[in-house]
């Protein structure tokens, strides 16, 4: 049995004990992280399908790599001043 995509995809949030939500709801939610940056959306159709894993463990090594946190350097708080205005 063939199932569409997002028939898979309900299959499987189910599975993992997700709440199923509708087709229109899940699509509209993807839409939305695609346009404000939060999600990306690589049709890999054109890579075959035995390189697929590759390609994508080098896109999650890029992101990873984009999103590494530098630390921050820390302020302590007896530097800062106390003094309260009237």
């Amino acid at each position: 049995m063939n199932g569409t995509s997002l028939d898979l995809f309900r299959q499987a949030a189910e599975a993992e004990g997700g709440i199923s939500i509708s087709a229109g709801a899940r699509i509209a939610h993807v839409r939305a992280a695609i346009q404000s940056g939060r999600a990306l959306y690589v049709d890999l159709s054109a890579i075959p399908e035995d390189k697929r894993g590759t390609v994508v463990e080098q896109i999650t090594a890029i992101v990873n790599r984009a999103t590494a946190v530098v630390p921050q350097p820390q302020t302590h708080p007896s530097s800062e001043s106390t003094h309260k205005q009237s």
